[in-house]
């Protein structure tokens, strides 16, 4: 499904991504683990499309996705592979309902089905009482629920997660990790980034990043 073939990335004359090659497969669960400066944010900005690779390519289906055009972006980031950045990215002007409804809007998805999937991620993450509200009104948590929610609400091939229980409890750390395991056996790819141990084995496959180096 993904390819990334012989990736560097480099800024202010820092090589940060040193040669990257990797594969993953249709219906994976693939951990990521890595320190603080080891590359592993950067290297799923890459993945996604969101920084193009200095050298090499990455390949969706076998399609290079630095080569499409703007429709074709516009339809794998809303219907194809979901996204869930550190900083959460939620559109303030928007109630955490509306960010999480706004790929499936743009995807041209069944609203009813759609809001009725939306409800049943919002109970199983306990912030079925709180998408009326705007992100400022919420905590870090909240917003991040909201985030893997939207990342989800399109039911994509693969969604991506950049430490998606970094603001979070250990008890909602795992309702987490084990809702990601549901909509892995439900067919989704799923790639995550962490630093953390026990996140890293919910996956069914774990791949170290160390200085920028895919390290096993």
């Amino acid at each position: 499904m993904i390819e990334l073939k012989n990736i560097t990335k480099s800024y202010n004359g820092e090589r940060v991504l040193k040669g990257i090659n990797l594969e993953i497969r249709d219906g994976e669960f693939l951990s990521i683990m890595g320190e603080s400066g080891s590359g592993k944010s950067t290297l799923l900005n890459v993945m996604g499309g969101f920084l193009p690779p200095d050298e090499g390519f990455v390949l969706w289906n076998g399609e290079n996705i630095n080569a499409f055009d703007n429709a074709r972006t516009s339809a794998f980031r809303c219907g194809e592979m979901g996204f869930v950045f550190q900083s959460f990215r939620l559109i303030s002007t928007l109630t955490a309902e509306e960010n999480i409804l706004l790929p499936a809007m743009l995807a041209h998805k069944d609203m009813k089905q759609t809001r009725a999937y939306m409800a049943d991620l919002c109970r199983t993450l306990g912030i079925d009482g709180m998408i009326k509200k705007y992100p400022d009104q919420l905590s870090g948590g909240q917003q991040q629920r909201a985030a893997i929610i939207r990342a989800l609400i399109c039911r994509p091939a693969a969604a991506v997660f950049d430490e998606p229980t970094g603001a979070l409890d250990s008890d909602m750390q795992k309702r987490v990790m084990e809702l990601l395991r549901r909509i892995n056996a439900e067919g989704t790819t799923i790639i995550q980034v962490t630093h953390s141990r026990a996140m890293a084995e919910y996956g069914s496959r774990i791949a170290g990043i160390k200085d920028g180096m895919i390290c096993g």
